[in-house]
């Protein structure tokens, strides 16, 4: 929004959004990009030292390490975040070459994002709805159908989960679980695996797909949560 709008969205005089804004800017709270302002993602940073967001990660990272010693392929965590898709864990593989996705990445909620698909799946009615509409929103001006979308989620969360060739990396299949906690009744996170075949990992990716599932049911199970019906 422009200073403008922010004046009038909120009711008061430019010069007093001014002030404000600029302090704001100068602390990296907001962003201002030719005249235009938006959050940036330093409220989530500090949110993620907090419950629940640290529960989530004092639980997740010592299984995901656990799994990709086992496994010899990276692994990420990601939320749903102000309409984006922010990886806040990261596990590299542990072989000299693989492919992982940095700590801190961050990407629009949209319908080819592996991540954003199995946490929209798995949400209450309502909520799952919203979601679905933010993800046709955002893919546009590819005009992803939201019917289509819609099949595709529904038959995401009967399976359970999503294993599909990545849709930004070629050689990559994504390997996706959603993560549940006690305190909602949809899915707080994704766990994705981008499974890279290569000759010195030799987990065959069906194995690794059961070795992921495990994780994500254990991890769950110690935040309380469990998989919707």
């Amino acid at each position: 929004m422009t200073l403008q709008q922010l004046s009038l969205a909120l009711g008061r005089s430019t010069s007093e959004i001014y002030r404000m804004l600029e302090v704001l800017v100068d602390q990296g709270y907001v962003l201002r990009e030719t005249g235009l302002h938006r959050l940036s993602l330093k409220l989530f940073n500090l949110g993620v030292g907090q419950v629940p967001a640290r529960d989530l990660l004092t639980v997740s990272l010592p299984v995901m390490e656990e799994v990709a010693q086992l496994s010899r392929q990276a692994l990420h965590l990601s939320v749903h975040v102000d309409r984006r898709l922010v990886v806040v864990a990261s596990i590299p593989s542990p072989e000299p070459l693989g492919f992982s996705v940095r700590l801190g990445s961050h990407f629009p909620f949209r319908a080819d994002r592996t991540s954003a698909r199995v946490i929209t799946a798995f949400q209450p009615a309502g909520l799952r709805d919203r979601l679905l509409d933010e993800m046709v929103e955002l893919a546009r001006p590819t005009r992803v159908s939201r019917q289509t979308l819609a099949g595709r989620l529904d038959r995401l969360r009967e399976r359970g989960f999503e294993e599909v060739p990545s849709d930004t990396v070629q050689g990559i299949v994504d390997i996706a679980y959603p993560i549940f906690d006690g305190q909602h009744a949809g899915a707080i996170a994704s766990l994705n695996m981008p499974y890279l075949t290569q000759r010195d990992a030799r987990m065959s990716r069906a194995a690794a797909q059961q070795l992921l599932a495990k994780a994500v049911r254990r991890i769950s199970q110690e935040l309380g949560g469990v998989a919707p019906k």
